[in-house]
C-alpha cells in the first residue's frame, strides 16, 4: 500500500491535496474562466500529452535516481490534475505573456503546490541534491523544470500547428 499511497498516507491526505488542486485551479482560470472555442484543440492536446509525459516520466527518472519515488497515486494526481488539467489552464491564460513572465510564473505555482504536496504527503523531498546540501534544493530544482512547461508548449504548438497536425492552432504570438 506504501507504493500506492505512500508512507504514512490517507485517502484523507489525497482529498487534501486534491481541494488545494480545486483552490488553485480557481485561481488560475480567473482570468480567463471560459476556454475560447479556437484554443480547446491544444487544451485537450497539451492535457493528455503533459499527462502522459510528466507520469511516465516521474518513474523514469526515479528509476534512473535523477527523481526520488513518488506514490503511485500522487504521481497520477499530480500529472494528470495540476500538470494536465491545471499548468494546461495556466498556459491557455498566459501563452501571450513574454516567456520570462510564464517561466516565473509556472515555476512559482509549481514550487508552492510541491511545497504543500510536500507538507501534506511527504512527498518531494530528498537530503541533497546535484551536490546542494538542503531538503529543499530538490523541490526548488523540480519547480523550475516546471517552468520549461510554457516554453516546451509553445514549441510543440508552433511546429505541429504550422503543419496542421491534430487540429492544433498556432496563434501568432509577438
Amino acid at each position: 500500500m506504501n507504493d500506492i499511497l505512500g508512507a504514512n498516507n490517507s485517502l484523507l491526505d489525497y482529498a487534501l491535496v486534491v481541494l488545494l488542486y480545486g483552490l488553485m485551479f480557481l485561481l488560475i482560470r480567473y482570468p480567463r474562466p471560459h476556454l475560447e472555442l479556437n484554443y480547446r484543440t491544444n487544451y485537450f492536446f497539451l492535457v493528455i500529452l503533459w499527462a502522459f509525459l510528466m507520469f511516465t516520466g516521474n518513474y523514469l527518472f526515479y528509476r534512473l535516481g535523477v527523481m526520488t519515488f513518488l506514490p503511485w497515486l500522487n504521481n497520477l494526481l499530480h500529472s494528470c490534475v495540476w500538470v494536465g488539467l491545471c499548468l494546461g489552464w495556466l498556459y491557455y491564460c498566459a501563452h501571450e505573456r513574454p516567456l520570462w513572465e510564464q517561466f516565473i510564473l509556472f515555476a512559482f505555482t509549481s514550487f508552492l503546490v510541491k511545497m504543500a504536496e510536500h507538507a501534506v504527503l511527504g512527498s518531494w523531498a530528498r537530503d541533497s541534491y546535484l551536490g546542494i546540501r538542503n531538503p529543499y534544493a530538490y523541490l526548488v530544482v523540480m519547480s523550475i523544470v516546471d517552468g520549461f512547461y510554457p516554453i516546451i508548449s509553445q514549441w510543440i504548438i508552433q511546429a505541429l500547428g504550422r503543419k496542421s497536425t491534430f487540429g492544433i492552432y498556432a496563434p501568432r504570438l509577438a
